[in-house]
């Protein structure tokens, strides 16, 4: 990305610049005569007035030719104007462009960063790049090259108009244009600077506040709301110091150059005076004169406002082209006619590495070969190397060094469409979209534009189009499903159906989806597609339910029967309030329902019954933990409600001493909404007469009969034929309540809804509709356990040839992961299937299984990865048995099997270190572990400015040291010297890793041995 922002300019817009710079010369003559003008009419039509004056071969009289040069005059002004809107205007439309190409291309840019650069800059950053810091940048494009062309060409315009008047007054009017073109610009430069600097420090601010967001859990737990404060204030505070420079600095500029343009008008008043009492000058000449000064100020101001949006803009572009161009930015290869339709072929690495930023080689030279359709399994500790290792194996992060390849084609140039449509990955951090579940499982199948017909386009869609095209954007359009359902040979969402069943199956979450699924409630109008083979099912449910004699199990709803396994509000409504206008626990706030309470008699029983039910309700569940128990019975109960009854039953038991006192009316309301919750059946049927059954039923008759007005869009009724938008999907089967609480007769009509589901091909549509629900921003709405699956489900939607799992399912035991990777091989079994995870156990699915061992990969039976060329401590066969005697003396290594012993010592070999050499210091890697033999070190700190090192603890044959920090998995913190001559045992670090699984308490023992080095006495 080049860094010069003319190069950007004339690259993208060169061709409009040069539209608009002939627009401004066109407007120069315009001008001039505009300048002209003035001093003709006075000059001539108004301090010397003729008889007759001759225009264009027309004689005037006085009056005439003075209206006649004025017109002419307004016809100027509005011919200049004319220019300057349409200049304006299109120079506006140039900057706008430009910047929404810049932001394209940053926006794509982005998007090719290597994954380990992401964990460099924050989000918000990004975003304040993108959006905020390139806004400025439209102005200036448009300006680029029009600005100084139109401000530099009217300003000799407007000189040279003052030269023709007269010399002397032209040389007073630029006089002090060089000292103002001198001095001006030196003081912007500190204040360019200042702007630089702000700009870091809101990057710094907006990184600060999107790490709280990210954190804000932390803070709370911690209680440092304050700490974080005081931060905000240290940026805040840096911020405004440096505006306040700025605005200093500024307005001295602002100051001095009004000061300078003050000056010249009194030497046009003083000398300009002079030359009119000589009788050098006329008075127009001079009234024309001051008054073209006046206009001259206005674009040498621009100029200098020119040359210091010039600096602004350069320096802002060139922070944002060094931080969108970090090194190893991905190219996106197009697609050749050469180019493969599948990646059915092996995958090769090839001598591949990888090492961070600070030159630690995690990977080291991997040779690997996984034939196409097989499955196989990579273990390592090394949690990082592990990760980068399957982000190579995708094109997330490229090899320091080393080649991929998938068949004869090299990873790095697949092309981008064919990498994601057959080739998936799945990480233990799954990333969701904001949107449905359907919408993030369905996202690797956007392939496919929906295109544009040029028959049926809209006249905003051309618009669009062009200028998309215009800005260098993508004329791709939104308004329409990407879905490519032939990626996997379905036409639409119909036939794309069996297959996300089949990888729902796969994935293993299929029963507890559909159970979820009978609970979900959602509104017919909103998904038709699924309510209507509901419905069917309700038909066929209801038939095989009578055939079968099993009408005792079920209450259904039947106009003209209470239910007494239904709810007093359902029996009441024969329906259910709509939830959005009307809810259960505010009907009786209702006007017209309390009318209807109230004229059948009905109010006063309700708030006595209400209040009975009310004191039982809370004497079980307050203070209980039973509260998914309550909200199971009452659904339409919230913890807000609950809390309300608590309060009213408590001033009930208050008021019982006072019987003469009538309730409040907030209890009132409260005790009737609780009559309206009775469940009789459930709750006890002496809380309902038969009295009260009548009056409830005479409601629901004239509720039916004429609906009041006020309630027609606040109640949904039962009807057999339509799908209720506030009943479950259980429910609206049934069409009732179930009157049993037999488990085997519960059993029975579940057995008959899943039935009845798979009979009416709609037991795939309570599966959608759970699919249907939102995720929540990255899927906060979702648990981990059901995001993986998604992860998992989204890949295999698209049928891919290779599918890369890296710890996906670490929310899973391992059985159940290996049950769920058998099952997406028997779905696809030609795909590649490559597992990565800190343990895999031996098992004979896998076609081979590597161990990542010291940045190499081992197949599983060998013993350790090839042993470098040094002086090895123990090799096969060939022990040192000096060594093993040091192992077993340590307090680390003391205890252990031999076997894991002999383990170390393949990756271990003898080191001598002199008199005051040093082992190693703090801020070297952390790759090896050391065991003394003979002498004695020193763990030392460092000290700054020539200090003699700070004496930490003394390190005596045959300790252990450097092993905390490779635990840790950070870099050295110590620093060790050897007090006198040494021999070192120097284990690989890799090889400690990879046996702590089988020595579950060696941390342990680092701790208790680092405890005793620290606290031990110095030797006299």
């Amino acid at each position: 990305m080049n860094r010069n922002i003319f190069h950007f300019i004339w690259e993208h817009s060169g061709r409009q610049q040069i539209v608009l710079a002939l627009l401004t010369i066109a407007s120069f003559p315009v001008l001039y005569a505009s300048l002209e003008l003035p001093k003709i009419i006075i000059n001539r039509a108004i301090s010397d007035p003729q008889p007759e004056r001759d225009i264009l071969g027309f004689s005037l009289g006085p009056v005439s030719y003075l209206l006649v040069l004025c017109v002419g005059f307004l016809a100027l002004v509005l011919a200049n104007g004319a220019f300057k809107m349409r200049i304006n205007t299109y120079k506006g439309v140039v900057g706008e462009r430009q910047v929404r190409r810049l932001r394209y291309i940053l926006l794509e840019r982005m998007l090719r960063f290597p994954l380990p650069h992401f964990s460099k800059v924050s989000q918000g950053e990004l975003i304040s790049t993108i959006t905020a810091e390139t806004e400025p940048l439209a102005g200036f494009i448009g300006d680029s090259f029009a600005q100084p062309l139109y401000q530099g060409g009217t300003m000799l315009t407007i000189l040279l108009f003052l030269f023709i008047q007269q010399p002397t007054i032209g040389l007073v009017s630029v006089a002090l244009i060089p000292v103002q073109a001198y001095i001006i610009p030196k003081l912007q430069i500190k204040v360019k600077q200042l702007g630089k600097e702000r700009v870091k420090k809101v990057r710094q601010l907006s990184e600060r506040i999107g790490e709280s967001v990210e954190n804000v859990r932390e803070i709370r737990v911690n209680g440092t709301v304050r700490y974080s404060m005081a931060e905000f204030t240290q940026f805040l505070g840096s911020i405004y110091w440096i505006r306040l420079e700025i605005y200093k600095r500024k307005y001295f500029v602002k100051f001095l150059n009004n000061f300078i343009n003050q000056i010249t008008p009194f030497f046009l008043f003083s000398i300009g005076g002079y030359l009119v009492l000589q009788g050098d000058l006329t008075i127009g000449a001079l009234v024309a004169a001051l008054s073209a000064f006046k206009d001259l100020t206005a674009p040498w101001k621009e100029l200098l406002d020119y040359y210091q949006n010039m600096i602004d803009a350069q320096i802002k572009y060139e922070q944002i082209s060094d931080q969108f161009s970090p090194p190893f930015l991905f190219d996106w290869h197009p697609a050749t006619p050469q180019t493969p339709t599948d990646l059915r072929a092996p995958l090769r690495l090839e001598a591949v590495s990888w090492a961070n930023e600070y030159g630690d080689r995690m990977l080291n030279r991997l040779s690997l070969e996984v034939p196409a359709g097989a499955m196989v399994g990579i273990a390592g500790t090394n949690a990082l190397a592990l990760r980068r290792l399957a982000e190579l194996l995708v094109r997330l992060s490229p090899p320091t060094s080393g080649r991929i390849q998938i068949g004869s084609l090299p990873l790095d140039e697949v092309p981008l469409e064919l990498l994601g449509k057959r080739m998936a990955y799945a990480s233990p951090e799954p990333r969701m979209f904001n949107g449905s579940m359907m919408q993030n499982i369905t996202y690797g199948l956007r392939h496919r534009p929906p295109p544009d017909d040029p028959a049926t386009m809209s006249p905003a869609r051309r618009r669009e189009i062009i200028e998309a095209e215009a800005s260098g954007n993508s004329t791709d359009s939104m308004d329409g499903i990407w879905t490519d359902f032939a990626m996997i040979g379905a036409s639409d969402w119909k036939s794309l159906r069996p297959w996300f069943m089949q990888c729902l199956a796969a994935t293993g979450g299929e029963a507890q989806v559909y159970q979820r699924g009978l609970r979900e409630v959602f509104d017919p109008d909103d998904y038709p597609f699924v309510a209507e083979p509901l419905l069917r099912a309700r038909h066929w449910l209801r038939d095989a339910i009578a055939e079968r004699g099993l009408e005792h199990l079920l209450a259904r709803f039947d106009r003209d029967r209470f239910n007494p396994y239904a709810s007093l509000a359902e029996n009441m409504l024969f329906g259910l309030p709509d939830g959005k206008r009307l809810t259960v626990a505010r009907m009786v706030t209702d006007p017209a329902i309390r009318a209807l309470m109230e004229a059948h008699g009905l109010w006063d029983a309700a708030v006595r019954i209400g209040r009975r039910f009310a004191m039982r309700v809370v004497s079980v569940y307050r203070g209980s933990a039973d509260g998914d128990v309550m909200i199971m019975r009452y659904p339409h109960m919230d913890d807000a409600l609950f809390e309300e009854l608590v309060e009213a039953v408590t001033r009930l038991k208050r008021r019982s001493e006072r019987p003469q006192r009538r309730h409040q009316e907030a209890d009132t309301l409260l005790f009737a909404t609780m009559f309206l919750m009775i469940v009789p059946k459930r709750d006890g049927a002496d809380f309902v007469q038969p009295a009260e059954r009548e009056a409830i039923m005479t409601i629901r008759r004239r509720l039916l009969d004429e609906l009041p007005q006020e309630l027609r869009d606040k109640v949904a009724v039962f009807e057999p034929d339509l799908y209720h938008p506030r009943l479950n999907v259980m429910d609206n089967l049934l069409f009732g309540r179930i009157t049993s609480e037999d488990p085997r007769a519960i059993t029975q009509l579940r057995a008959l809804v899943d039935e009845a589901l798979e009979r009416t091909d709609a037991r795939a549509f309570v599966l959608i509709l759970v699919a249907l629900g939102e995720v929540g921003i990255g899927g906060s709405l979702l648990p981990i356990s059901v995001r993986q699956r998604i992860q998992l489900i989204r890949g295999l939607m698209k049928k891919p040839d290779i599918f890369v799992i890296y710890q996906a399912l670490n929310s899973y035991d391992p059985e159940e992961r290996m049950r769920i990777f058998l099952r997406m091989k028997e779905l696809l079994p030609t795909m590649t299937l490559i597992v990565l995870e800190e343990r895999i156990g031996d098992n004979p699915a896998y076609d081979a299984i590597y161990d990542l061992e010291e940045g190499r990969l081992v197949r599983r039976g060998q013993q350790g990865a090839a042993p470098d060329e040094d002086t090895v401590a123990g090799e096969a066969g060939d022990t040192d048995e000096p060594a093993l005697r040091l192992l077993s003396r340590s307090s680390v290594f003391s205890d252990l099997p031999e076997r894991v012993l002999r383990r170390l010592l393949a990756g271990a070999d003898w080191r001598n270190v002199a008199e005051g050499d040093f082992i190693y210091r703090s801020g070297e890697p952390s790759e090896f572990v050391f065991v003394l033999a003979d002498g004695e070190a020193e763990q030392v700190r460092l000290m700054p400015d020539g200090q003699p090192p700070l004496h930490i603890a003394f390190i005596k044959p045959p300790e252990v040291f450097g092993e905390l920090e490779l635990l840790a998995g950070v870099r050295r913190f110590s620093t060790i010297r050897a007090r006198t001559h040494l021999r070192l045992l120097r284990i690989d670090g890799a090889t400690i890793q990879h046996l702590m699984p089988s020595v579950p308490d060696l941390p342990m023992r680092v701790i208790q041995q680092v405890g005793k080095r620290l606290t031990s006495e110095a030797p006299p």
